[in-house]
């Protein structure tokens, strides 16, 4: 047992640098083995106090933790004190949580978290994972019949595991575009444990019947949480959020280590900024990262500078070229073990490294908003389609010529989608797959494109929650997590604060969407804290060169890519159609450049391993 915990543990040392610790515990029958390992990134109480695999002071309880419980000063306090306690770390206040108040201790937690706590009383083992699963849980079975659990793929395969690729989540991810959308990854009995759920298994003494008694469960469901109608007007929930914002932020600032701010061109990125500067007062210092490329009509840095600030900012510029993406292409292909976006996750894989050579060991980014108050433009029909259905005829004419829409046209659309009949768009309007390169069999492993729940009475709140929970949200976050991971940083998202999220989706919709504009409520909120400029600003439909790249410097690679006998002999796309798909895409304006990546991810598939 110890030899393949330190195993996984050495196989994930780039995710926690500073110390590791492996620890087998006794249980009551000769059958039974439990391992835990651990590989810390110190981020409070910076003393070996703070190590895991960490026992409570009665020897019942183990954990292994991943993340950060924000609110752990508080829940100290509840639980008696700073006096009740020997560290300063918030896993000690996570194992006092469990020991008071069982599984339902995580519906306590203000955090983004992954942890596995060993009962050895019950000999029963607790697992969670935060509600929106910013931190990563995955498990599988081993052939053996051992339970395995990590926060990457390749500890599993460090212990022994196979690493099969799972051919159903190739073909829909190829003929679809979807990925990461459920609780299976590309690989072969390796699952995610989904947000906001538990994992228990009730050990006993049997070892061989721990798969039958493993019960996976929801602790948190937004749906439910979002179900009550907001009561207040416009100005409450725009002070509402600002105040939720401003405790989500001072909350991820606590920290024994340096502190920065990943900063971005866009709004949300601007308000994420105000808000840390109002907090951490005039005369501070706080360090800034922005990721920025070498084409000047991709240069975000200077929206940067637009922001008011009180504190003494030192900024880090990291600018790509296209050479320097070709070159980290195969090393982040391998932190991400799965299919990920394009040149902008190489782009922000490299701004991390950056961050390390700063020694800024966490970074506070923007993420969710566009999620939560519709950022994205095709969210406009669902809109539309929202005031058509409500009788108000009117208000969705008015709304249509405010975002340019054909009202008709719009709420067409929107219906098909609604009832699964339109496969979903790229943004200038092509398909952003193409199934006809795809080998037969392999597209026949997925007739059907993957439905999702639509627990809302408006199709905007489902169109919203779809890409929270299951699309676009997810595969970012797994995205984030590796990429700022693959060199000990820890990312944390304040707008991602459940609290927030919870708001967001009990806000009428006119208050995201309305007069030509997204975000209404985030913008309202920091009228008053930023200039007008960036308060309107619209939101950028593409903020890479990769369309430009892929035609002009990239090409090589990509045709490489696609005449090379492992892409040939994998067989899953066609290379004489995908070369010819590739030669019309060089000769025409389409923006759509998903389909090519694609390709280039099926060329890497075996660094994923």
């Amino acid at each position: 047992m110890g030899p393949r915990v330190d195993a996984m543990v050495a196989a994930l040392r780039h995710r926690g640098p500073d110390a590791h610790g492996v620890r087998v515990l006794d249980t009551s029958a000769q059958d039974l083995h439990v391992g835990l390992g651990h590989a810390r990134l110190s981020i409070l109480d910076l003393s070996d106090a703070g190590l895991q695999p960490m026992t409570d002071p009665s020897g019942r309880f183990t954990v292994v933790h991943n993340g950060e419980i924000y609110n752990y000063l508080e829940l100290r306090s509840e639980l008696g004190g700073s006096a009740a306690f020997r560290t300063g770390t918030d896993t000690e206040v996570l194992l006092a949580a469990y020991a008071r108040w069982g599984d339902a201790c995580v519906e306590r937690f203000v955090g983004m978290f992954a942890f596995a706590l060993w009962d050895a009383e019950r000999e029963r083992l607790f697992c969670a994972r935060d509600r929106l699963g910013i931190k990563p849980f995955q498990y599988a079975w081993h052939p053996d019949g051992s339970f395995l659990f990590a926060s990457e793929v390749r500890a599993l395969f460090a212990a022994g595991l196979e690493a099969v690729s799972d051919l159903d989540r190739w073909a829909c991810y190829l003929t679809h575009g979807v990925y990461d959308h459920d609780r299976h990854t590309f690989f072969d009995g390796v699952l995610n444990l989904e947000p906001g759920h538990t994992l228990v298994l009730e050990c006993g003494t049997r070892a061989d019947a721990l798969a039958g008694a493993m019960k996976v469960g929801r602790y948190w469901s937004l749906p439910e949480r979002a179900s009550e109608p907001y009561r207040g007007d416009f100005d409450d929930a725009a002070e509402e959020l600002r105040s939720l914002l401003d405790d989500a932020v001072r909350l991820r600032m606590r920290s024994d280590v340096p502190v920065g701010v990943n900063l971005s061109g866009g709004l949300d990125s601007a308000c994420l900024m105000n808000t840390v500067d109002a907090l951490v007062g005039e005369g501070a210092r706080v360090e800034t990262f922005t990721a920025a490329f070498d084409d000047p009509a991709y240069d975000e840095s200077g929206f940067a500078e637009a922001v008011p600030h009180r504190t003494a900012w030192v900024r880090t510029l990291d600018r790509i070229d296209v050479a320097r993406c070709a070159e980290l292409l195969d090393e982040v292909a391998r932190h991400q073990s799965a299919p990920f976006g394009g040149v902008a996750t190489i782009g922000y894989h490299a701004l991390h490294g950056r961050a390390r050579e700063r020694g800024v060991t966490v970074l506070l980014e923007g993420q969710g908003v566009d999620e939560m108050l519709g950022g994205y433009a095709y969210y406009r029909p669902q809109l539309l389609l929202d005031l058509v259905e409500q009788g108000r005829a009117v208000d969705a004419e008015a709304a249509a010529r405010a975002f340019g829409l054909d009202v008709r046209s719009a709420v067409d659309q929107a219906r098909r989608e609604a009832a699964g009949d339109a496969a979903p768009r790229y943004q200038d309007g092509s398909l952003p797959v193409r199934p006809d390169c795809l080998d037969p069999e392999l597209v026949a492993r997925a007739p059907e494109p993957p439905t999702f729940e639509r627990p809302f009475p408006d199709h905007l709140r489902n169109a919203l929650y779809r890409d929270l929970a299951h699309t676009k949200l997810p595969r970012v976050l797994r995205m984030n997590d590796r990429l700022s991971m693959a060199f000990g940083r820890e990312l944390r998202e304040p707008y991602l604060d459940h609290r927030i999220v919870e708001l967001l989706f009990r806000i009428p919709a006119e208050w995201k969407l309305a007069e030509g504009v997204h975000k209404r409520l985030l913008r309202h909120a920091f009228r008053d804290r930023l200039p007008a400029t960036l308060v309107q600003t619209p939101k950028r439909a593409v903020v890479t060169p990769q369309r430009e790249w892929l035609r002009g410097p990239l090409a090589p690679l990509v045709r490489d890519a696609l005449e090379s006998a492992s892409f040939r002999q994998r067989g899953w796309v066609r290379p004489e159609r995908a070369l010819q798909e590739f030669e019309r895409f060089l000769h025409s304006g389409s923006d759509n450049t998903f389909f090519i990546w694609q390709w280039i991810m099926v060329a890497r598939e075996d660094r994923f391993r």
